[in-house]
């Protein structure tokens, strides 16, 4: 069996299912979900289980196992190499991919963020399948999908909120500016004249102060709140082209994009750690566009 530890928020878990699922269809086995860590309190946004909204296939456990290892993680990740003989599997740096996963056999338990395609790109079809929306949008939802399907669509993800407030998300992560959204935006608008663009943020009173969309159309999507948010990142994997943050929340609402000829631009930093900024090469998709994030 693989288990997989669930942490963080919405596009996080599903980086951690779609890894956990590649590697237990690869080895034929069931794929067990583990939400001991979400009821822990952290240093970080508090989050819940968020898959449910999806029609993906998967069973509850609970283990001392788990536990052991959420306590225990600093040491294991000390020594991973013993550590995996033991079943236990953990990344290093969220959006490296680890080679050694294609080698592992075995019951094994999984803890980390593991945001990278490569983990499940062998399944995408198979992903995309299982991240389909299980609830039909309504209301106002529907008007804008409607906008959407009929204009040139452009998603645009700011994300403020944690980034700024939360003293170890600012710590970890960088804000994009206006100017990387001044940026985006003009480079999609040269290549289609008459785009149309969707705006999904946590701030949207600095979106509407800050953000120039140069005279194109402007759609301002903020009423899907706390457990509806996740419909933000439905519309967002509707639109034809998208400029994400630097969210895997927005990296999501990308990448369930079907649009074969879609342009996807994203920012070229993510982290404050410049290090970790150095694998994002790796870490986007074939064809996504790098755009400065911050001046």
């Amino acid at each position: 069996m693989v288990t997989v530890l669930l942490s963080g928020g919405l596009g996080n878990q599903m980086f951690q299912y779609a890894a956990a699922k590649a590697l237990a269809k690869r080895l034929n086995t069931d794929l067990a979900i583990d939400t001991y860590n979400l009821s822990k309190k952290t240093q970080t946004t508090v989050r819940n289980f968020e898959l449910d909204i999806f029609d993906t296939e998967y069973k509850f456990t609970s283990s001392l196992k788990g536990k052991l290892l959420i306590k225990g993680r600093p040491f294991i990740q000390k020594h991973r190499d013993f550590f995996l003989k033991l079943g236990f599997f953990t990344d290093t740096y969220a959006i490296l991919y680890q080679p050694v996963f294609e080698k592992i056999k075995g019951n094994i338990l999984m803890s980390g963020y593991f945001q990278n395609e490569k983990y499940f790109k062998s399944i995408s079809q198979e992903i995309h399948t299982g991240f389909s929306f299980k609830v039909p949008l309504k209301g106002e939802n529907i008007e804008i999908a409607t906008r959407i399907a009929q204009t040139e669509s452009v998603s645009v993800h700011i994300r403020r909120g944690d980034y700024i407030s939360n003293k170890h998300a600012a710590s970890n992560f960088i804000t994009c500016d206006k100017e990387y959204y001044r940026k985006a935006i003009a480079h999609i608008s040269t290549i289609h004249t008459t785009s149309s663009f969707f705006v999904f943020s946590d701030d949207m009173e600095w979106v509407r102060d800050n953000i120039d969309f140069g005279g194109n159309t402007v759609n301002f999507i903020d009423w899907n709140k706390d457990s509806l948010s996740y419909i933000d990142m439905q519309l967002m994997s509707l639109c034809k082209h998208n400029i994400i943050a630097n969210s895997s929340f927005s990296w999501w609402g990308a990448w369930l994009n079907r649009n074969k000829e879609r342009i996807v631009i994203a920012p070229d930093k993510w982290f404050v750690d410049e290090k970790k900024n150095l694998l994002l090469d790796s870490f986007y998709p074939e064809g996504w566009i790098k755009l400065r994030s911050q001046t």
